[in-house]
């Protein structure tokens, strides 16, 4: 399954049993057949839903003003609400690892819930960045913070209760967007910046190693030896990242319109 936040609402006409709901929502999309996806299930969710992370039986939701919302999926084709946990700033992005929940809070930083009881979700720590925490990669014992002209703040998360900033990525005027991680390279999308590649090997001294232009890149994932990048201006750009320091288009999808989020499954591509 798909887990699709739908912040443009809903004119009723494929969501199952909800022909009055026009807002934001979560949407279960089954992929069985990649080139027949299908809607299933549906929940409203409030405010603006802008990320979300899947693990095990859960979806966490990252709804702005409203904070985390977490979902219950184990029956697709009726996902339920069953807590929720409002952050003090507006939660842009969610990653989920082990018995927390990372939130990028924008101009509340990053906040770290525990939900080890999904009913029950509660703040363990929190770290504040300088300008605003957009999205959220978890990697081991570090977080890496997408904090838009603030650069990449890497965070120290092997204590959830007392997370710390341990190094900073932030040269020339960066507007990162999103981040993923992959072996010991940061990729980071920094809108016009394009893609840049950060080596954080070192997590207290990341070094930038490699660059892509791309016109208004706003999220990426890395799947092997390609790093992914949504151009809200254009499609999608596919770049070889074999060679970090020197990144090289292997292929571009014009999709037609903004693409503003990807996300890689085996073969496929979802934007």
């Amino acid at each position: 399954y798909a887990y699709v936040p739908d912040v443009g609402g809903n004119d009723g006409e494929n969501s199952p049993g909800r022909d009055d709901f026009i807002g934001t929502s979560l949407r279960v999309i089954s992929i069985a057949d990649p080139g027949n996806p299908v809607e299933v299930g549906f929940v409203e969710i409030e405010e603006s839903a802008n990320g979300i992370a899947v693990s095990g039986d859960y979806a966490y939701i990252a709804a702005h003003e409203s904070g985390l919302r977490i979902i219950d999926i184990r029956n697709p084709q009726n996902p339920q609400e069953v807590s929720c946990f409002n952050t003090p700033g507006s939660a842009n992005g969610v990653a989920v690892s082990g018995n927390y929940a990372y939130v990028a809070d924008m101009e509340s930083g990053l906040r770290i819930i525990d939900v080890s009881n999904p009913e029950n979700p509660e703040e363990a720590g929190n770290c504040d960045t300088p300008v605003s925490a957009f999205n959220v990669f978890v990697a081991g014992d570090i977080a890496y913070i997408a904090d838009l002209q603030g650069g990449l703040r890497v965070i120290d998360v092997s204590n959830p209760d007392n997370p710390e900033e341990v190094g900073v990525f932030n040269e020339g005027e960066m507007n990162i967007l999103d981040v993923t991680v992959s072996r010991h390279f940061a990729y980071l999308a920094d809108f016009a910046g394009g893609l840049r590649i950060i080596d954080v090997n070192n997590p207290e001294n990341p070094v930038e190693v490699g660059f892509y232009e791309v016109a208004e890149a706003s999220r990426i994932d890395v799947c092997g030896d390609h790093a992914y990048v949504a151009d809200a201006g254009s499609g999608l750009h596919i770049i070889f990242i074999g060679d970090p320091e020197h990144p090289e288009e292997a292929g571009f999808y014009d999709t037609g319109g903004s693409v503003l989020g990807v996300i890689i499954s085996g073969d496929v591509a979802y934007v």
